[in-house]
């Protein structure tokens, strides 16, 4: 019984080794593949449609995802197809074209806005604004690891194409006391070269170097100007303006104008002090007058010269912080002219106030 026993393992042996060698198609692992991309998002501003998303950092089974080495970003032409919802990658490979295979080198090209997270991208996709151009469209987008593994296509985002105005023209800004004027000239047509009768308004955005963009107020401006009073002095602004599409299916953006940049410089003196008073003492002179009312207020300067005297010259070796100052070293039976400037912190000097004159009085004795 023990040899046929041991034939019978041996050629058990021998059938696992050859269904080991055979050759034939390698089965992916379940669950190794990338997670398909998050909140896919689709913006129309002039004749770009942005592109929002998250790529993945997991892989379907949970674990941490390998280097992605590609994102792809397909466009159905004409719109999305009836049903909705996530599409199988065949049927979008079918129905779809692929416009843009970004590899990973240029990931950091198509980082999102600043804030955002480290894996969120944003593609600008251009398209034809002409008469013949498209009246909408959709997008897909998928990723592909290191190992080529595909993932699923996100949720489709699709936008209905409108008539944009063209950006607005010749931005320029002015810097005065107490604001920031930026100006501009309205678009003269749509980007299918159409009269922009639609405009609603314009959006006007500030940046400070190579920080965010901003927009400066949540309704758009009616008039072509603005006023930013929310700066300080000092500092480099740029500002670009987009005219504002209104229409029933919310408002439209058009893409930037040129950027104007200007650093706020504060060259704007004080106004002159008003309301002095001198009041003659004993061997001395009270002054007071109204406080100034800027908010970059240093102190005040006070002068003094003799009636008839040829100039005035400032007392107290500095300036003085309140709105009073008494003169100690005026001398009895002398009659002076007495005068106060205001100066800012920029060091920006007012004229001085006008005059008030008094003879100063003797000590009792």
């Amino acid at each position: 019984m023990a040899r046929p026993f041991a034939t019978l393992i041996l050629g058990l042996l021998i059938v696992a080794g050859l269904a080991c060698g055979r050759k034939g198609p390698l089965e992916v692992p379940a669950g190794r593949e990338p997670m398909a991309v998050e909140g896919l998002t689709a913006l129309q501003r002039g004749q770009v449609v942005y592109l929002e998303w998250t790529n993945p950092v997991k892989a379907v089974s949970g674990r941490p995802l390998t280097v992605l080495e590609t994102v792809e970003i397909w466009v159905f032409d004409r719109g999305l197809p009836p049903g909705g919802g996530a599409l199988p990658s065949a049927e979008v490979e079918k129905k779809a074209r692929l416009a843009r295979r970004i590899p990973k080198e240029e990931f950091g090209s198509f980082r999102s806005r600043s804030g955002a997270r480290e894996s969120g991208m944003n593609f600008p996709f251009v398209f034809d604004p002409g008469p013949a151009g498209p009246k909408s469209l959709a997008f897909a987008v998928r990723v592909i690891d290191s190992k080529k593994r595909a993932s699923d296509f996100a949720v489709p985002a699709a936008v209905n194409i409108r008539a944009c105005p063209k950006p607005p023209r010749s931005v320029d800004v002015r810097v005065f006391p107490d604001f920031i004027e930026v100006g501009w000239l309205a678009p003269d047509s749509n980007t299918d070269g159409t009269r922009p009768e639609n405009v609603g308004g314009y959006a006007v955005y500030r940046y400070e170097g190579d920080g965010p963009k901003r927009k400066l107020a949540l309704l758009p401006a009616d008039e072509i100007r603005f006023e930013d009073r929310d700066f300080e002095f000092g500092k480099a602004y740029g500002y670009f303006v987009r005219a504002v599409a209104a229409g029933t299916e919310g408002a439209v953006e058009s893409g930037d104008s040129h950027a104007a940049e200007i650093v706020s410089r504060d060259v704007f003196p004080p106004a002159a002090p008003t309301g002095l008073v001198a009041l003659a003492g004993e061997g001395l002179v009270s002054l007071i007058w109204c406080p100034a009312k800027e908010r970059d207020l240093d102190g005040y300067r006070v002068w003094r010269k003799e009636a008839g005297g040829p100039a005035f010259g400032a007392l107290g070796g500095g300036l003085v912080r309140e709105n009073t100052f008494t003169d100690r070293l005026a001398a009895k039976g002398v009659s002076y002219i007495y005068a106060v400037s205001a100066v800012d912190r920029t060091g920006n000097e007012s004229p001085k106030s006008e005059g008030s004159a008094v003879v100063v009085k003797g000590a009792r004795p």
